[in-house]
């Protein structure tokens, strides 16, 4: 604040010094008679004058009065401006984030807006997902344009408070992306203090961190540079395949949709068959692979595989086809 009002101060500053010299000089008063005289000009205040003023003091008076006001109505609008963008614009606009927040529920929540935690909220916005993005450098978030699906919260997301702020009971998602392992493990121990059932993913910098953020209650671990390890080697023995993986994953440059699905009590696929559901013929896509409870994911599952509530489907078919799909599988039984 004091770097955007010591220039106008200052000049204030100057004028004042200015004022003084000048009344000396023309009028012989003792400084303080020119110092009073100087400041009850420059502010308007309207006392009397202390002796009265030659031709020549008018005329300079005239001058301070000018410059004076001028350099007090800045130093007004700059205090003026720092006020409302430090404090009264900070404190509107959080009372609107809260409020819009209250509304929120089924979103997603950021916690950490580094280089994983922007490709992360990139993703989301390109999704159209809810989401909420925590980090405590007020400069990554400006980065984060406010939507209607998309806040940003400035503050530590390991605390109670911001986690409660971002509407982590009604959230059903969370990705732990803060610097640090132990950071990592101390959000996801208040996370599940909050909201026991949430899914949470972590991100781990090593095995051994890994480990602990699965004891602890994280429900996947991502290990960037394993990852990145395992798609380099890919990429050398099998190109083609990383480039459709990729084109799936973005979803930009091709209209093909991988989609997860769960199969909820309403669903007319329980205790289904694939073949009877006829899946293929109906919706025109395919069902990739098959995921029970506590089970390993089946790819490539025989027809005769019977779907139950709490089974995960991976399908795969363009943006209409996924869509008619989950219409038409996944709504009340008829």
């Amino acid at each position: 604040m004091w770097i955007k009002l010591w220039r106008p101060l200052l000049l204030i500053l100057l004028m004042i010094f200015i004022g003084v010299i000048g009344f000396h000089l023309i009028e012989k008063w003792p400084f303080m008679d020119c110092l009073y005289m100087t400041v009850i000009t420059i502010f308007t205040v309207g006392f009397k004058e202390v002796h009265a003023l030659s031709p020549a003091g008018r005329i300079f008076t005239i001058f301070i009065i000018l410059g004076g006001v001028g350099a007090v109505l800045f130093v007004l609008t700059k205090l003026a401006e720092i006020v409302y963008e430090g404090g009264i614009y900070k404190f509107l606009r959080r009372r609107r984030m809260e409020k819009k927040l209250g509304h929120l529920k089924d979103h997603y929540i950021i916690c950490g807006h580094g280089r994983m935690g922007k490709e992360v909220r990139e993703r989301l916005e390109e999704e159209n997902v809810p989401f909420v993005v925590i980090d405590n450098n007020e400069e990554k978030l400006k980065l984060i344009k406010t939507t209607p699906k998309g806040f940003s919260i400035q503050g530590d997301a390991s605390h109670e408070e911001t986690l409660s702020e971002a509407g982590i009971k009604k959230a059903k998602g969370l990705a732990a992306l803060l610097p640090t392992d132990a950071d990592n493990l101390y959000l996801i121990l208040t996370v599940r203090l909050l909201n026991p059932s949430l899914f949470i993913l972590a991100k781990a910098l090593d095995e051994e961190a890994e480990r602990k953020l699965l004891q602890i209650g994280a429900n996947r671990v991502v290990s960037p540079f394993k990852l990145s390890g395992l798609k380099i080697a890919q990429g050398l023995i099998r190109p083609t395949l990383v480039d459709f993986m990729d084109l799936i994953i973005r979803r930009k440059e091709i209209a093909l949709y991988i989609e997860e699905f769960a199969v909820t009590k309403d669903s007319c696929l329980i205790d289904r068959t694939l073949k009877e559901c006829d899946i293929r013929k109906t919706a025109n896509v395919i069902v990739v692979a098959v995921k029970k409870p506590g089970e390993d994911i089946v790819f490539n599952p025989s027809p005769d595989i019977k779907l139950e509530r709490g089974d995960i489907l991976l399908v795969l078919g363009d943006e209409k086809e996924v869509s008619q799909f989950e219409n038409t599988f996944l709504g009340a039984q008829p």
